[in-house]
């Protein structure tokens, strides 16, 4: 028998469908914005098991999550500037209080839409749930600390709160 990833049985299925791959094999050629889609369309038991792997409380949350990753991944894969940018697709927030750490991304908004720390913020909070993680957010930091100043441009064109190096999340 084989099956379908969204569930259920592949009418005549056999070794020769792509469904009888391991679905790592399948991931492994997908471009990131065919693997958000893919999440969006997955069965809600199987997408929330996937987005509490990863400490997300909801699909709708994970799905937003993809989106602006893909869109981010876009933006700086074809070197476009991603600093002092609006994110045409920013991701989702969480209610208040169900992801703690993220509380503060309802507490600053950039005029006009969201910027790109929005993002950096999800990044990191993804990737504490990956070993290794860590490391990714501590050169985050120390790049942006290391930004210069200006009276021009700024961390805020970020999207960056004034304490946000502070932040549990960064720590």
């Amino acid at each position: 028998m084989v099956l379908h990833i969204f569930g259920g049985e592949v009418p005549g299925g056999n070794a020769t469908t792509l469904w009888d791959s391991p679905i790592w094999a399948l991931t492994e050629i997908l471009e990131l914005g065919q693997l958000s889609r893919l999440y969006k369309g997955l069965n809600d038991e199987s997408s929330l098991e996937i987005a509490q792997a990863f400490n997300v409380p909801t699909k709708r949350l994970m799905s937003s999550w993809l989106a602006s990753l893909n869109y981010a991944r876009n933006v700086a894969a074809h070197h476009a500037r991603l600093f002092n940018r609006k994110l045409q697709n920013s991701p989702g927030r969480p209610k208040p209080d169900v992801i703690p750490v993220l509380n503060h991304l309802r507490e600053f908004e950039l005029k006009g839409g969201y910027g790109a720390y929005n993002i950096l913020a999800v990044v990191a909070y993804l990737l504490t749930c990956i070993e290794g993680g860590e490391t990714w957010t501590s050169s985050l930091v120390a790049l942006l600390n290391s930004f210069p100043r200006s009276d021009i441009l700024d961390l805020s064109s970020l999207g960056v709160t004034d304490d946000w190096s502070d932040l549990e999340l960064w720590n």
